[in-house]
C-alpha cells in the first residue's frame, strides 16, 4: 500500500474501534437486536481484505470506504436472511449454512449474530481469510481448493450462500463449481449465488455466443487471473449451466440486482420438487451515495448525492446527522444518470443537496447520511469525519 492508503486504512481501523460508529452500523442490521448483540459485534477488518482496499483506492476517503464496506455487508445480510425466511419459514434459524468463497467475512460478521455461529461453515481459497473468520466470528472455517474436483467436505448444507464468486469465474470453472455446490445441498436446501448480468457489459457486442464474457482482471490481485477475473453472464447461460449441474430442468429464481443493487441473485433448490415461489418477493432496500462532501474554511458544509429504492422508486427524504444534530433533506433533484444506470425511470428525481452554515472556524464535523424506505428498511450512505479543505 502507498503511504496515503496506509493512513486511510488506519483511519478506517479507528472508526471500526469507535463505540459510536459500531453502534450506528449495527442499528441498520435486519434481524439483529443491536442492544443485545453490540458486545459480540466484531468490526475488525483484516488488513488484507480486498473489498475494503478496493474502496479505499476508489474513493480516497476513509468515511466513504467504511460506509461502502459496511452498507454492502448490511444489504447482503438482509438479502440472505430474507431468502432463509422464505425457504425455511419458522425454521430459518435451524439450518446448516455454508458461506462459500466467504473472503474475510463481510457477511459473516452480521450472519454470526442473527443465527448461531456454530451452524455456520465458511470456506475460502485464501488461507489467511479462513483463519481470520474462524477467530473473529466463531464459525467453522474450511479451506477451499482451486480445483472443484478436489473439494469435498463430507457433508451437506441447507443454505449455501455464494456472493460475488460466479461473477469472477471463467466458463469451465463456472460449470464445475456450480455442479459441485448443487451436490452439497440437502434435499430441502437452497443454493443462492450472484452473477453479474450480461446487460452490464460496457460493450454488448463483447458477449460471446456461449453467453459468458470473461476478462482476466479483478480487484483481487492475490488470485491468479486464469481462475479469478471478471465475468458477465446472460440468464440463458445460467439457466443452461444450472440444468447441466443438477442433471434436470430444475426450477430456479432470478432476482435482478438483489445483491448490492448490482449483481443478480439466482436461487436453486436441492430437489427438483422444491417450491421457490416464496423467494420471488425479496426486497432490495434503499440505496444511494453521497457524491460531494465538503467543508469550506468559512464553515459551509455542502453535501450532495442521491437516494432511491429499486423496490419503490425515489424516496422522499434522506436523514443527515451533523455532530449529533439531525436534519431531513428532501429528495427531488433531477438525476438522469441514476435512472440510466439502473434502467429505471422512477429514479430520475432521486437527487438531493444539503447546505449548512456552521460556526466559522469549524474544521472537522462528524456526518452521517442515511436513507429509509416507507417500510423502515435502512441504508447507510455515508458515515465519517469531514474536514475543512
Amino acid at each position: 500500500m502507498t503511504d496515503t492508503e496506509t493512513a486511510l486504512s488506519a483511519a478506517v481501523e479507528r472508526m471500526c474501534a469507535d463505540a459510536g460508529w459500531r453502534r450506528l452500523v449495527l442499528g441498520f442490521a435486519a434481524d439483529i437486536d443491536a442492544d443485545a448483540s453490540l458486545a459480540r459485534f466484531n468490526t475488525a477488518i483484516h488488513p488484507g481484505d480486498q473489498m475494503l482496499l478496493h474502496s479505499l483506492r476508489q474513493h480516497r476517503d476513509a468515511g466513504a470506504a467504511f460506509s461502502q464496506y459496511f452498507n454492502i455487508a448490511l444489504q447482503q445480510h438482509a438479502a440472505a436472511r430474507q431468502l432463509m425466511r422464505g425457504a425455511f419459514g419458522a425454521e430459518a434459524g435451524d439450518v446448516d449454512v455454508l458461506d462459500f468463497a466467504c473472503g474475510y467475512g463481510r457477511l459473516l460478521r452480521f450472519l454470526s449474530l442473527s443465527i448461531d455461529p456454530r451452524r455456520i461453515s465458511a470456506c475460502d481459497l485464501q488461507t489467511d481469510a479462513v483463519d481470520f473468520v474462524r477467530d473473529a466470528f466463531g464459525v467453522e472455517a474450511l479451506a477451499s481448493h482451486a480445483d472443484p474436483a478436489h473439494f469435498e467436505l463430507g457433508r451437506r448444507f441447507d443454505f449455501i450462500w455464494v456472493a460475488s464468486l460466479f461473477s469472477h469465474l471463467p466458463e469451465p470453472l463456472f460449470h464445475a463449481w456450480l455442479a459441485r455446490l448443487v451436490a452439497l445441498l440437502t434435499p430441502r436446501g437452497v443454493l443462492c449465488f450472484s452473477v453479474r448480468d450480461a446487460s452490464l457489459l460496457p460493450d454488448a457486442s463483447a458477449l460471446p455466443a456461449s453467453g459468458l464474457a470473461y476478462a482476466r482482471e479483478s480487484e483481487n490481485s492475490d488470485l491468479a487471473t486464469d481462475i479469478y477475473g471478471t465475468a458477465y453472464a446472460s440468464e440463458a447461460f445460467v439457466r443452461d449451466a444450472l440444468q447441466a449441474a443438477a442433471g434436470d430442468a430444475r426450477p430456479y429464481v432470478r432476482l435482478p440486482r438483489a445483491l448490492a443493487n448490482e449483481q443478480d441473485l439466482y436461487v436453486v433448490g436441492g430437489d427438483a420438487r422444491h417450491d421457490l415461489a416464496t423467494l420471488r418477493e425479496i426486497r432490495r432496500g434503499p440505496w444511494g451515495w453521497v457524491d460531494i462532501r465538503s467543508l469550506s474554511s468559512d464553515g459551509t458544509l455542502d453535501l450532495q448525492g442521491w437516494a432511491a429504492s429499486l423496490d419503490d422508486g425515489a424516496l422522499d427524504t434522506v436523514e443527515i446527522d451533523i455532530d449529533g444534530v439531525r436534519h431531513r433533506c428532501h429528495v427531488s433533484i433531477e438525476r438522469p444518470d441514476v435512472a440510466a444506470a439502473f434502467g429505471d425511470a422512477r429514479l430520475s428525481r432521486s437527487g438531493w443537496r444539503f447546505r449548512s452554515e456552521l460556526a466559522r472556524g469549524v474544521r472537522d464535523v462528524r456526518v452521517v447520511v442515511s436513507a429509509r424506505s416507507a417500510r423502515g428498511e435502512g441504508a447507510l450512505l455515508y458515515a465519517g469525519s469531514i474536514r475543512a479543505g
